[in-house]
């Protein structure tokens, strides 16, 4: 027997038993103001009151109670018309499906670069109605699913990428790889029709070396490095540059210094510095007058004795000094071509590939990976060679250089050696004429002042002023040559130096010029090289596409002959059965002939005997329904 108040779920809807209804009480539907009260929980929607227009009474299978729920539509009938903004959510929606995932949203591999756009918010500038944005995010859109549909597997990170692959189609399919990167056929396209050499990286050890105020600025620490201070500051002053690595050859110029010219005022001579030695009369006698005692004899007094003393002993250059020393240059491990491989093999240390190698062991590494043969001890042999191939070009023509370098600084010591005997060897010659010329002067001098002491006493002042005369002219006549020679000297001290000039500046351009010329030489080597391996690529496609279409053409005429043949063969078959079959059709009718027979094969060849298979029908009805198989 319930009990008063007890509830339950009857036909879709909560009842409470009620012992006032009746004799024995019933339950009777709960109101809807009482559910709450009862704390009896319903759906939203729970069906009470008039069914609403459109509505209908369902059970909620979650409830077991009755929900107002929407009349499904007729199938039958049409559907309504759909207004314009349903018409152009659809449209749109339509369009962006190829570009979004399961969940709606642009999928990620169209994503990135210059498109940071969400599905929603293109629908919404879509609503908003701003077409010109919305219409530039989906040519973005397109343009990236062309690049996925012909085959870009690269990030949109960079555009650039994208466009460098869509643009590597037709004759140039193969020279980007399908992530956007050149490939080793894209480098030799380029190489072919615009080569470049490259710059190569900053020495910053040598850059610090050259200019001993950026290695303490650096060491001070106002510079992160030699690369900031040559980017900020160096390459704007002009400033020498030494690079490593690269294939731009950058001669550098000899210059003139100080102390490979002659001066000359280390040979400038003082004309006053040197005067010859003068010889003056001693002890001069008053004249007297003799007595006259008569006349007398006058014996001359012969000096004869003391002239002979008088003889010149010629100057001679006892000690030559001016001897030529023979420059000597040792060969230079920079100058051979062993040492630059040493040098440039040092790059390898600590596991680093340098720029100059990487071309060649990669080429390396994927033919060998082509081949299978990545991880056997001939892939690294073969990655060995390549590398040293790479770096021996490199390091002959760093040994040449260096080499002409330290044959142009001996052949430049040896010059001046030899120059500056000769210019020392004329000053010592010269220096010997002056004094064998004063030796001679003087004994002349001495000579003439032995036989002058014999002169009359009244002549004594006279022979005095024509000496201080004469000596006065040979001091003069002393100083105008030594001028001459000074002058003659200077003369030939700036010819030296003007020859010297002149072969600096001509040294000077026949290095530039040899540096255009190797310039130009790896330039068009480099193209030459790159252009010939795209004919030979043309040859090859061209051979391929040739032996191709005759292959093809062979195998078509093959394949015609053969067919021709079986179907020779398949007639003869067939015909072979048939005289087979007439010969069973003429035994089992008894030898029957005439309208029998002829009934007996067109009812062969009716639709309802023969198999579609022309080569596989049946004879029911004629020789018993046996299938023939004519193959």
């Amino acid at each position: 027997m319930p009990q008063a108040g007890e509830t339950r779920k009857e036909q879709g809807r909560w009842e409470i038993f009620d012992p006032s209804m009746g004799s024995e009480g019933q339950f009777v539907p709960v109101p809807t103001n009482r559910l709450e009260e009862l704390n009896l929980s319903v759906p939203q929607n729970y069906a009470t009151g008039p069914t609403p227009e459109g509505k209908q009474i369902t059970i909620d299978p979650n409830t077991g109670l009755n929900v107002f729920t929407d009349i499904p539509p007729d199938p039958n009938a049409p559907p309504p018309p759909k207004s314009a903004e349903q018409i152009r959510d659809e449209q749109f929606n339509t369009q962006l499906a190829s570009y979004v995932d399961d969940q709606g949203n642009i999928r990620e591999d169209l994503m990135g670069g210059d498109f940071n756009f969400t599905a929603q918010q293109l629908r919404d500038l879509n609503a908003q109605g701003n077409t010109d944005q919305l219409q530039s995010a989906l040519t973005n859109l397109q343009g990236r699913q062309t690049a996925r549909d012909t085959g870009f597997k690269g990030a949109f990170d960079d555009p650039t990428k994208a466009q460098a692959f869509l643009g590597a189609q037709g004759t140039n399919l193969g020279n980007v790889d399908a992530y956007g990167q050149q490939t080793a056929q894209g480098q030799q396209a380029q190489m072919a029709t615009n080569p470049t050499l490259i710059q190569g990286t900053l020495d910053a050890q040598g850059y610090m070396d050259a200019n001993q105020d950026v290695a303490q600025a650096v060491q001070r620490g106002d510079f992160g490095s030699a690369q900031e201070h040559y980017d900020k500051f160096g390459k704007f002053e002009g400033r020498t540059a030494p690079t490593t690595g690269g294939t731009i050859f950058k001669p550098t110029m000899q210059q003139v210094q100080p102390e490979e010219l002659l001066n000359k005022q280390n040979y400038q001579l003082d004309p006053r510095s040197t005067f010859a030695p003068t010889q003056t009369v001693q002890n001069v006698q008053q004249a007297t007058t003799p007595t006259k005692t008569g006349p007398a004899n006058f014996q001359a007094t012969q000096m004869f004795d003391q002239v002979q003393q008088q003889n010149i002993q010629a100057a001679k250059q006892d000690d030559l000094r001016d001897f030529v020393t023979a420059q000597q240059e040792q060969v230079d491990t920079q100058s051979t071509v062993q040492g630059q491989l040493a040098s440039l093999t040092a790059q390898f240390d600590g596991g680093e590939i340098p720029s100059w190698a990487a071309p060649s062991i990669r080429l390396a590494e994927q033919r060998l990976a082509a081949r299978g043969m990545g991880a056997s001890t001939m892939a690294g042999e073969a990655i060995l060679n390549a590398a040293m191939e790479a770096a021996t070009p490199i390091a002959a023509a760093d040994a040449q250089t260096f080499a002409a370098f330290q044959q142009a600084n001996l052949n430049n010591r040896q010059q001046a050696e030899v120059l500056n005997s000769q210019q020392t060897l004329q000053l010592d010659i010269q220096n010997l004429n002056n004094e064998q010329q004063t030796r001679v002067f003087n004994s002349q001098q001495r000579v003439q002042a032995l036989f002058n002491d014999q002169s009359a006493i009244n002549s004594s002042k006279q022979f005095n002023a024509g000496q201080t005369n004469t000596m006065s002219q040979f001091n003069a006549n002393l100083e105008n040559q030594r001028e001459q020679f000074n002058t003659k000297n200077s003369i030939l001290i700036d010819q030296s130096n003007a020859v010297w000039r002149r072969q600096i500046n001509t040294q000077n351009t026949a290095l530039q010029n040899a540096a255009n010329q190797m310039n130009v030489m790896n330039r068009f080597n480099m193209s030459q090289t790159a252009l010939n391996n795209r004919w030979q690529q043309f040859r090859d496609n061209e051979f391929w596409a040739r032996t191709t279409a005759r292959d093809n053409d062979q195998y078509a005429k093959k394949v015609a002959y053969a067919s021709f043949i079986y179907g020779k063969n398949a007639d003869a078959a067939f015909s072979s059965k048939v005289g087979a079959l007439a010969f069973d059709v003429v035994s089992g009718l008894g030898q029957k002939f005439g309208d029998d027979l002829v009934d007996g094969v067109k009812s062969f060849f009716s639709s309802d005997t023969v198999d579609t298979d022309p080569f596989d029908f049946d004879v029911g009805g004629v020789g018993g329904g046996n299938e023939l198989d004519l193959i």
